[in-house]
């Protein structure tokens, strides 16, 4: 690896801007989830409906800017009773393998603890799940499922939770 590849990883957290969702970054995470129709069937419908729930405070969404560019996002939904499931963790390709995954994610993490959920999900299509098990067993969270052709025929979901809770 050259130098300028590890100075750029050191530096990302440094110029990373991580903020509440406003209604003017609308088309801008909708670009950024371009390819969520391909991951989920429906991904169109239930990106529609999420940003229904999210003007009512029913999902929280948090993005990342790096100079005046969202190159990633979280939405989180309350599911009751002390839960929260991440409902989405994407950091756009050109941004992956510099850090900034463990940056959002200790960010989201830090946040969840300070609010006291009992417990905090996730699940992912499980061509990601390796990826995100990466990045997520770090803050306590292991995989503790997997439903089988839940998004279709050989198109597995995993679930992680942080079991012992935020």
């Amino acid at each position: 690896m050259d130098a300028s590849v590890t100075d750029e990883r050191q530096s990302i957290s440094d110029v990373l801007c991580i903020r509440a969702y406003s209604v003017a970054d609308e088309p801008h995470v909708r670009e950024l989830l371009e390819d969520l129709p391909d991951l989920y069937p429906h991904g169109e419908k239930w990106l529609d409906r999420t940003f229904g729930e999210i003007s009512q405070e029913k999902a929280r969404l948090t993005v990342v800017e790096i100079g005046t560019d969202i190159v990633a996002v979280s939405i989180e939904k309350s599911k009751g009773h002390g839960r929260m499931k991440l409902s989405t963790l994407y950091i756009h390709p050109d941004f992956r393998n510099m850090r900034m995954g463990t940056s959002f994610f200790r960010y989201l993490d830090t946040r969840w603890r300070s609010e006291n959920w009992k417990e905090v999900y996730m699940t992912v299509a499980s061509q990601g799940a390796y990826a995100l098990e990466r990045l997520v067993k770090v803050f306590g969270f292991e995989c503790v499922a997997v439903q089988e052709d839940r998004y279709g025929l050989g198109r597995d979901e995993v679930v992680f939770s942080n079991a012992s809770g935020s």
